[in-house]
C-alpha cells in the first residue's frame, strides 16, 4: 500500500513520532481492537488510532489525514494555511511535511467511503505478518471511526433536539402566559371530525370541566346566549361553506358558574390538497372592554344630558319670557271673553274668537314646555326622519327673547326646499341650541360694532345637508382654534369645557361633521353637515 498523489485531504489531524516497538502477538492486536472499540468520542479516537498504529507498525513517525474529495492538501500546505498540526507531545510542527516521505499508506475504507489515511514512516524491512496486523487495525478503526462519528452526530442531534424540546416547551409556556394575560384562548376547529379542541385558557373561558378540552360543534352551540346563537351560527355555516374566515362577536353563558360572557372570535381555515380540513383560531373574552364602553357610553349620555341643561339653564331669562307671552295672552282673552259675555246682548263671536286664541296659545307654552323636557330628558337616543327648518325655527323659538334683550340681528338664509336628515331631534336640537348660545355669548361685549346672527341651510350635492351658524363677534383666537372641539377646553371664563365637545360627537354618532372656521370680516362660523334623506 503506497502513497497515492493523487488523494484528496482536508485535514492534517494527528503527527506521531516513532513509538517503541510493541510485542508481535495477538493479544496485543486484540488488546489495541478492543482500546479503540471502546472510545466513541472521535477526538479521543483519532489520536489512540494514531499510536496503536505506531506501536503495531514500529514506525518511527505516523499521520491520520481525513480524506475529502476534491481539496488536496499535504502537510506543508497546511502549515501554509495556518492550521495546526501537533506530535505526540501537543507541540505544533513547524517544518513541512511532506507525503511523499511517509511510503507506508493505510485506507479507512467503511462503506465505501474513505474516512481518512494512516500514513506510517518506518526503518525497519518490511514484514507481511506486521503489515497485516496494521491492515486488519485500518479495518477495525475504519469501523471504530465511522461508529465515532455516527455517535458524535447522534449527540448533536440529541443536543439539538433536547434544545428544542426546551424551547417548544418554553413557547407554550409563553403562549400559555400570554393567553391568561390577554384573556384569549386558541383552539382548532377539525372539520370532518366536528370537534372542536380549546386551549388551557379557552376552557377557562367557557367554564369548561378540568381536563376536557375536546368538544363537539354542538356542544359549543350550546354555550351560546340565546339571542346570539342563530345569527352565529348562521355566520360560521357561510364562512365553512365558502372556506372563508369566521368572525363573529357574541355572547357566551358558562357552562359552570352560566355567567354572561362577551366572546370576540376569528378563525382561519387550513388547506390541504385545495381543501381545507380544519380551523385555528382565537377566542378573546372581551366582557371587561364591553362594560366599559357601557359604561363611558352612560356617562356620556349623562354629560349631554347635563350640557343641555346648562344649555338650557343660560336661557332661562328668554324662555321665561317666551312661556310668559302666552299665559299673558290666555289671561287677556279669557278677560275679554268674560266681557264679551257679561253684555246685555253678549257677543258671542267675540267670545268665541277670544276662546280660540287662548287655545292657540296654551298650545304655544304646552309645546315650549314639551320641547323643554325633551332637551332635559335623559332618553336614549331615537333616529327618525327630523326637519332641519323646522328644528332650527324650534330652537330659535326658545332663544328669541334673548336675541332681542341683546339686540342682535337674525338673518336667516334657508334652503327654499325642505331638507330632511336622519337623526335624533332632541339631539340635534341640542346641537342646534348650544351653536346659537355660544354665539350670542361671543357678541356679547361688543359695543358699537352691529351684532349679527346668521343661519343657514344647503344642500350639498344633493347627498348631505349643511347648517352653518355665524356670528359677528371678536372670533377665536388663531392658537385656540384646533383645540375648541377638546373635552374641557373652553374660552369662555366658568365655562364647563365640554358643549362643543358633546356636540362634534353627536354629530359624528349621526355619520357627519362638524366644523369651525374664522368669520368674515369678523366673528367665527360653525357649520355641520349631515347624510340627506328623501
Amino acid at each position: 500500500m503506497r502513497h497515492n498523489a493523487g488523494l484528496s485531504h482536508h485535514l492534517l489531524e494527528h503527527v506521531l513520532p516513532r513509538t517503541p516497538s510493541l510485542p508481535e502477538n495477538g493479544d496485543t492486536l486484540f488488546d489495541a481492537l478492543r482500546a479503540l472499540s471502546a472510545l466513541l468520542d472521535p477526538v479521543t479516537l483519532k489520536p489512540a488510532i494514531v499510536r496503536a498504529a505506531c506501536a503495531l507498525g514500529q514506525a518511527r513517525r505516523c499521520l491520520l489525514v481525513r480524506s475529502e474529495a476534491g481539496l488536496p492538501l499535504v502537510v506543508a500546505e497546511a502549515l501554509r494555511r495556518g492550521d495546526d498540526v501537533y506530535n505526540a507531545r501537543h507541540q505544533r510542527l513547524a517544518e513541512p511535511v511532506e507525503l511523499s516521505a511517509m511510503p507506508l499508506a493505510l485506507p479507512l475504507v467503511h462503506g465505501g467511503e474513505t474516512l481518512a489515511t494512516l500514513y506510517l514512516q518506518q526503518d525497519k524491512a518490511p514484514d507481511p505478518a506486521r503489515d497485516h496486523r496494521l491492515a486488519q487495525l485500518a479495518t477495525h478503526a475504519a469501523i471504530c471511526l465511522a461508529n465515532a462519528y455516527a455517535h458524535a452526530r447522534l449527540q448533536q442531534e440529541n443536543e439539538q433536539l433536547a434544545c428544542a424540546e426546551r424551547e417548544l416547551r418554553t413557547s407554550q409556556e409563553l403562549l400559555k402566559q400570554g393567553e391568561r394575560f390577554n384573556h384569549a384562548g386558541s383552539m382548532r376547529y377539525l372539520v370532518r371530525e366536528d370537534l372542536m379542541f380549546c386551549s388551557e385558557e379557552l376552557c377557562r373561558i367557557y367554564g369548561l370541566a378540568p381536563g376536557r378540552n375536546c368538544i363537539t360543534y354542538d356542544e359549543f352551540a350550546a354555550l351560546m346566549h340565546p339571542d346570539d346563537r342563530h345569527e352565529v351560527i348562521d355566520t360560521v355555516n357561510a364562512a365553512v361553506a365558502m372556506g372563508g374566515t369566521i368572525r363573529v362577536e357574541h355572547r357566551i353563558c358558562r357552562q359552570d358558574t352560566g355567567e354572561v360572557r362577551y366572546i370576540s372570535g376569528i378563525g382561519k381555515p387550513v388547506w390541504v390538497d385545495g381543501t381545507f380540513v380544519e380551523y385555528v383560531g382565537t377566542a378573546t373574552d372581551i366582557t371587561v372592554r364591553r362594560q366599559a364602553e357601557y359604561a363611558i357610553r352612560s356617562a356620556q349620555i349623562d354629560m349631554e344630558r347635563v350640557s343641555r341643561a346648562n344649555t338650557v339653564g343660560q336661557l332661562t331669562a328668554s324662555i321665561a319670557h317666551e312661556i310668559n307671552q302666552p299665559l299673558m295672552s290666555i289671561v287677556a282673552n279669557a278677560g275679554a271673553s268674560l266681557r264679551w259675555l257679561d253684555r246685555a246682548v253678549p257677543d258671542l263671536e267675540h267670545a268665541r274668537a277670544g276662546l280660540r286664541d287662548i287655545i292657540t296659545e296654551g298650545q304655544r307654552a304646552a309645546g315650549i314646555i314639551t320641547g323643554l323636557q325633551g332637551l332635559a330628558r335623559n332618553s336614549a337616543p331615537v333616529f327618525e326622519r327630523v326637519n332641519v327648518h323646522a328644528a332650527i325655527q324650534h330652537v330659535l323659538a326658545l332663544s328669541r327673547s334673548e336675541l332681542e334683550r341683546r339686540d342682535i340681528s337674525l338673518v336667516l338664509a334657508l334652503s327654499p326646499a325642505e331638507l330632511h336628515v336622519l337623526g335624533d331631534p332632541v339631539q340635534l336640537q341640542q346641537v342646534l341650541l348650544n351653536l346659537v348660545v355660544n354665539a350670542i355669548e361671543a357678541m356679547a361685549d361688543l359695543r358699537e360694532a352691529v351684532r349679527i346672527l346668521r343661519i343657514s341651510s344647503r344642500c350639498c350635492a344633493a347627498q348631505h345637508v349643511e347648517v352653518c351658524v355665524e356670528d359677528s363677534g371678536e372670533g377665536i383666537p388663531a392658537q385656540a382654534m384646533p383645540r375648541v372641539f377638546d373635552a374641557f377646553y373652553t374660552t369662555k371664563q366658568g365655562g364647563m369645557g365640554m358643549g362643543l365637545a358633546i356636540c362634534r360627537s353627536i354629530i359624528e354618532n349621526h355619520r357627519g361633521r362638524l366644523r369651525v372656521a374664522p368669520a368674515r370680516p369678523r366673528g367665527t362660523v360653525f357649520c355641520f353637515d349631515l347624510p340627506r334623506v328623501p
